[in-house]
């Protein structure tokens, strides 16, 4: 029998892509969105356009694994991670994100973020890997990953307005999952604003806009 495989890794460097939407009239805010899985990020932040009439830059990056969702052809979507070496991959995407908020020079007006799905675990690693500033942490159909560090982080979250959003139809959310979910969060100290919508899973604008107008109040 011979010697068992020893696995290595090794650093290299990779080009990441991400997308903007500029803001119509003064620049008031930032949000970077993180889209789910098997997303791209040029169709994702369409969604969100609406937002710029509101004064907010939008800045999608896209997930730095791209893969065809049927087959070996036809349409491509991105991920942030899987199980597969998790760990690389989350310090990637952390280093990933960092390095954005500096090129694009972020902070100099309040930033939000979004978190869609698998994008929203993503968030939450990213936030509390940062000392930056954050205005609001929007968890689009998802919640936080069941390894966050709720300890080292609840004094900094119970500053941060949290928002839950749901669909009522969503096949990954049930109505007892979703009650769970916002039942373990205010165990671990958080409790996200709960909204609700009519729909499954998928960005619903209506929603985040109410977020936008809430935290004006």
């Amino acid at each position: 029998m011979g010697n068992k495989a020893r696995e290595h890794t090794l650093k290299v460097q990779k080009t990441a892509r991400f997308y903007t939407l500029e803001p119509r009239g003064k620049h008031q805010a930032d949000l970077l969105a993180l889209h789910g899985y098997r997303q791209l990020g040029k169709f994702f932040i369409e969604q969100l356009r609406a937002l710029t009439e509101l004064g907010i830059r939008v800045i999608a990056p896209e997930g730095l694994h791209r893969f065809y969702i049927e087959g070996y052809s036809g349409r491509v979507g991105a991920s942030w991670m899987t199980k597969e070496d998790r760990l690389s991959d989350i310090d990637d995407y952390i280093a990933y994100l960092s390095q954005l908020y500096q090129s694009m020079e972020l902070g100099k007006v309040p930033l939000h973020i979004l978190g869609f799905s698998q994008g929203g675990p993503t968030a939450c690693r990213w936030m509390a890997s940062t000392e930056v500033p954050i205005s609001s942490l929007i968890l689009h159909s998802t919640v936080f990953p069941n390894d966050f560090d709720f300890e080292g982080q609840g004094e900094r979250l119970r500053k941060v307005p949290c928002f839950a959003i749901f669909g009522d139809d969503d096949p990954f959310a049930s109505d007892a999952t979703i009650h769970e979910k916002m039942a373990w969060m205010k165990m671990k100290g958080i409790v996200p604003k709960l909204l609700r919508y009519e729909g499954g899973h998928s960005i619903h604008m209506g929603s985040i806009l109410l977020v936008f107008n809430k935290l004006k109040d």
